[in-house]
């Protein structure tokens, strides 16, 4: 009985809650990297609004959550500024959602305002979504840059919506990430938020875990590294000289000599000389002139053990 028991207590401790509303389809790891890669497209997409508005711009990533489809579409304010993109080699489309708030904040910094916009989020104008244009062009261009070490991915702006309810991109109960982030511009401050359903990342999921990561990191270092140690070695500079001959005199001979005196050298005429790099001789050479400067031509090699090859 007391066994039977025992077992019971086990079972009781081995037992999880699961909620199959809110399943959990991606994992710690993938989470992690999903957050890197973010993490690189906030620093370059602030790097571009800070040269376009001329003005200090932090984004920091806050948060990376899986929820469900239809939980992001009752998060987002109304009206909001909502753009959807299509990702062509996953044959899905993603959200990029920016608080009206911030859209009127850049719209007026960028016609020379102070940004000043303090006023209750309203619909963004057919002439405010083409000022807008070109910086959620670029958002996506550094949303490309930042996935590029994952998979090279092609991005196309499709359509403008400020009605979330009106957005159908995935099933309301299908999983979906999204990636929160908070916008400082001096004095203001606003979200940002990007949402991929998960049936449009499940192709490249595993491209996600950490193992991947470490063998593709690995792998495009050595590459890199190697390239580097070529690239070093052909532009290094290496003493090469030739010895023309020589011969021995004594101390008496070498002070007495004198302007004009010849000194006769040990070598024949017709006798290979050494090319030595680094006090190493490495090839056999032939003496002569080139375009009337002295020069030797290349023979042969010298080998390891003195032994030489044409």
């Amino acid at each position: 009985a007391q066994q039977e028991a025992g077992s019971e207590e086990q079972k009781d401790k081995l037992v999880s809650l699961y909620d199959f509303k809110h399943p959990n389809r991606v994992s710690k790891d993938q989470l992690r990297t999903i957050q890197t890669i973010h993490e690189a497209f906030a620093r370059g997409f602030a790097t571009h609004l800070s040269t376009r508005l001329r003005s200090l711009v932090d984004i920091d990533l806050t948060s990376v959550d899986q929820l469900t489809y239809s939980e992001f579409i009752m998060s987002m304010a109304d009206p909001s500024a909502v753009y959807i993109f299509n990702i062509k080699e996953l044959e899905g489309d993603a959200i990029l959602e920016i608080s009206p708030q911030l859209v009127l904040y850049i719209i007026d910094r960028s016609f020379g305002g102070e940004g000043g916009v303090t006023q209750e989020a309203r619909e963004i104008t057919i002439i405010e979504q083409n000022v807008m244009k070109k910086i959620v062009d670029n958002a996506l261009d550094q949303l490309v840059r930042a996935w590029q070490n994952i998979t090279p991915l092609t991005l196309e702006l499709k359509d403008f919506e400020t009605n979330p309810e009106l957005i159908q991109i995935s099933p309301p109960g299908e999983t979906a990430i999204m990636i929160s982030f908070e916008v400082k511009i001096a004095d203001f401050s606003s979200l940002l938020n990007l949402c991929f359903p998960y049936f449009v990342l499940e192709y490249v999921m595993p491209k996600l875990s950490a193992q991947h990561q470490i063998a593709h990191t690995q792998k495009k270092s050595t590459r890199h590294d190697e390239g580097i140690v070529q690239h070093k070695l052909r532009s290094a500079e290496i003493p090469l000289k030739v010895t023309l001959g020589g011969t021995r005199l004594s101390l008496r001979d070498i002070l007495g000599l004198e302007t004009g005196d010849i000194v006769r050298l040990d070598n024949r005429l017709d006798e290979m000389l050494d090319v030595i790099i680094q006090d190493t001789p490495k090839f056999k050479a032939k003496p002569g002139l080139f375009r009337n400067h002295k020069a030797v031509q290349i023979v042969s090699a010298v080998q390891e053990g003195g032994l030489k090859h044409e």
